[in-house]
């Protein structure tokens, strides 16, 4: 039977091949730029083929996705020995130029970076396509809508210059940017209105500060955010059930902040804030490795309490934060809410995916070209084959911003291992900071007076993180010699030791001369996480002396002469303050104290403790704010009396900004002298706006004062001094550059001025 059905097949097949039909030529027609060659590239079919009306419709729809053509037409007919195709074309034209005639507010770079963002730009010598076009220009209109301005329209304008070739312009007409003038809502609210617009991220009606930040202009696109921003708000304080209507637009007109009148909406939204829910059964479900009753802790919703989801958010967050950091980087946190309309209560319970543990598998640092691997590598809590604890990864990166090498050049990237997903790979990219600063400068500082300077310094020698640095110069108030150097790990242990050789000759204006020369010599070591401590020994020869002719008081005249210190200072802090050039985040806290003469030799003894606590923390985008304390004080013994040179002169750019130099203190009741103080309190607070690249708007409040041993520390008896600082930083130098404008409390003698301007150089804290 097999042989019967093979016979017949093969006796039909010529049959079947010759009544196939073959593909006899293929002509193109209407095609002018776009050649033979490149159409026939996208084709399926070919001549010498088989005729084939499934492969000539995919063919068309091929040529269509192209681009190239507005029209496209297949023809056949019948040949000689087979079919003839005739594919016809009509070539789109070809976009010349493509401009955008823009207004005041809405800038052409606006609208080139919105339509690359969205993969819509078009450049010129591309073929036309009226959707694009139309994409294009819906694009704008929206761009227009998010600045405010609604009645603001988008034409576009098309001239043929040539053979299929177009110049289109887009003419951007702005119209009036319409602000809110009223905010009001209607029904039941229950929550104050005042609230209610707090919530709103667009839309907020008109005054001071919403044109200050911008959002007092109508968004008609931004309404729906700004309703289910209420509905949040709502359900944060317990009304789970609130409904938020269909809001109406009217137009008012109001006096504007400029006492203006001008046309604005009034938006009347219809709210229903409901009944008020409280929090009932709490149940964490899913979790083996961690004890039900910490993880509950974590949970701050107490039954009784008004529910909110703000807190539940928080504690989800809370909860998979811990998971992260013990190894469990993809744990999940999945609530679940129900609601119970009798009692009026929210039961949730937080169901948890612990996942695998993760381990580092890879880490690998780029962009540092001079820093060595190992001076990032050992400020790293985490090792590979570490469990990845998403807090030791953390504070190891603010450990390395912490030594002002390098900084972060984008967020790290951190991807599970192809081959194994519990094995973590990460790369850190990087940018080198400044290392190396050779100067020659002259300049005016309130503490140097007029100066010449030649240094040279790096914070990271040979690529290994050492700190040398070599400094002459000369002022009108100052001399100094510095050679220093100190390695900041000891046998590839957080430990470090450094020197610092000196020579320098010091004016105090209207005190006295101080020229010292000597040595110190430094230990540290990180002792437990952030926690340092160091231990200074100085040894130096101090001279004191009068310029000729000057008046000083009789105070310092038994001071004047020579005098050997020897003396040691401990210092613990812990410090996560992120940077040291440009802070945004963090805190310090030090304690140390100077020790001088007994068992330590010298002709001086005394102790001198400091303490002080700085705290940065980030506001909303480019805003922080910073605070600091400092208070200090001498006491003696042995006999010695306190040297004039170590007592407390306040005043100038390190303290009180607008105080000129050394002014703030005890004075002599008969000459007016600043004595110095054997204490001193110095509290300063900022509030610190970066402008844009290296530029800082800084509005300051200086507080403090140096009292004598005996003094009571009154805070009715500071000097203050507030005002605004333009800070702008440049890298090179690793310094900022300071004007200061301030306005002071008191007047240090009664023919000052309480306004105040100065230059200045370094920073107050």
């Amino acid at each position: 039977m097999r042989k019967i059905f093979a016979a017949l097949f093969f006796s039909f097949l010529p049959l079947l091949l010759f009544s196939q039909e073959m593909v006899e030529k293929i002509e193109i027609i209407g095609n002018d730029r776009v050649t033979r060659d490149t159409i026939s590239y996208y084709l399926s079919s070919k001549e010498g083929d088989f005729y084939n009306e499934e492969l000539l419709r995919k063919d068309f729809r091929v040529l269509w996705s192209t681009g190239f053509f507005s029209n496209i037409r297949i023809e056949k007919e019948d040949g000689r020995n087979g079919k003839i195709i005739k594919i016809i074309v009509e070539e789109n034209p070809i976009i010349k130029t493509i401009s955008y005639k823009t207004g005041k507010r809405l800038k052409e770079d606006d609208i080139v970076n919105k339509l690359k963002e969205k993969e819509e730009y078009v450049l010129p010598y591309s073929y036309y396509n009226p959707y694009k076009i139309q994409q294009i220009q819906k694009t704008i209109e929206d761009l227009l809508i998010e600045k405010g301005l609604q009645s603001g329209k988008v034409e576009v304008v098309k001239n043929k210059t040539g053979k299929s070739e177009y110049e289109i312009l887009f003419n951007i007409k702005e119209g009036l940017k319409i602000k809110v003038g009223e905010v009001v809502f209607e029904g039941r609210p229950k929550l104050l209105a005042s609230v209610l617009r707090g919530a709103m991220k667009e839309n907020r009606p008109h005054g001071v500060i919403n044109w200050i930040l911008g959002k007092d202009v109508f968004k008609q696109n931004k309404i729906n955010d700004d309703l289910a921003s209420i509905k949040k708000k709502y359900q944060e304080h317990g009304y789970m059930e609130a409904t938020i209507g269909e809001p109406r637009i009217e137009e008012i007109t109001k006096n504007s902040i400029f006492f203006k009148k001008k046309k604005m909406k009034r938006i009347i939204i219809p709210v229903d804030a409901g009944y008020l829910y409280r929090v009932g059964e709490v149940r964490v479900e899913g979790n083996k490795i961690l004890n039900p009753k910490y993880l509950r802790s974590l949970i701050k919703l107490k039954e009784g309490d008004i529910y909110s989801i703000k807190v539940r958010e928080k504690s989800v967050k809370d909860i998979g934060d811990v998971y992260r950091d013990i190894g469990h980087l993809f744990a999940g946190v999945l609530p679940v809410e129900s609601l119970d309309p009798k009692r009026k209560r929210v039961m949730v319970t937080f169901n948890i995916y612990e996942g695998e543990l993760a381990f580092l598998n890879r880490l690998e640092f780029k962009g540092n070209t001079y820093t060595k691997d190992k001076v990032i590598r050992r400020e790293m809590l985490l090792r590979e084959g570490d469990r990845f604890s998403l807090a030791m990864f953390k504070d190891s990166l603010l450990r390395m911003r912490q030594l002002g090498l390098v900084d972060l050049d984008g967020e790290p990237q951190i991807k599970p291992n192809p081959d194994n997903q519990s094995q973590i790979d990460v790369t850190v990219k990087l940018k080198e900071l400044q290392r190396n600063n050779v100067q020659f400068t002259a300049g005016y500082s309130g503490y140097e007076g007029t100066f010449v300077a030649l240094s040279y310094s790096t914070v990271n020698f040979l690529g290994a993180g050492e700190n040398l640095e070599f400094t002459i110069q000369q002022g009108k108030r100052i001399r100094n010699y510095l050679f220093g150097f100190s390695e900041p790990y000891i046998f590839d242990l957080p430990m470090n030791l450094g020197f610092n050789i000196y020579n320098r000759y010091i004016i105090y204006p209207g005190l006295f001369r101080q020229k010292g020369r000597g040595i110190d010599l430094t230990f540290g070591a990180r002792v437990r996480g952030y926690l340092r401590a160091s231990l200074t020994y100085s040894y130096q020869y101090i001279n004191i002396d009068y310029p000729e002719g000057s008046f000083y008081s009789p105070s310092y005249s038994a001071w004047q002469g020579n005098y050997l210190v020897s003396s040691l200072s401990p210092t613990i802090y812990r410090s996560t303050v992120d940077s040291p050039l440009t802070p945004s985040h963090g805190s310090l806290y030090l304690v140390s104290c100077k020790l001088a003469g007994g068992f330590l030799g010298g002709e001086v003894s005394l102790v001198k403790p400091t303490f002080e606590w700085s705290f940065f923390h980030p506001l909303i985008s480019n805003h922080v704010v910073g605070l600091h304390f400092q208070y200090e004080f001498i006491t003696r013994y042995q006999g010695s009396k306190i040297p004039i040179w170590e007592k407390f002169y306040l005043g100038g750019e390190r303290s009180i900004r607008g105080y000129d130099i050394y002014t703030i203190g005890p004075r002599d009741p008969l000459t007016g002298t600043n004595l110095g103080g054997e204490k001193s309190l110095v509290l300063n607070a900022e509030y610190i706006i970066r402008l844009g690249g290296p530029l800082f708007a800084i509005f300051f409040y200086d507080a403090g004062n140096a009292f004598t041993r005996h003094e009571k520390i009154s805070t009715g008896n500071l000097y203050t001094s507030t005002g605004l600082e333009m800070r702008i930083f440049v890298p090179a130098l690793r310094v900022p550059f300071r004007l200061i404008f301030a306005y002071n409390n008191r007047k240090i003698r009664a023919d000052d001025t309480n306004f105040a301007f100065r230059f200045a150089i370094g920073t107050t804290f």
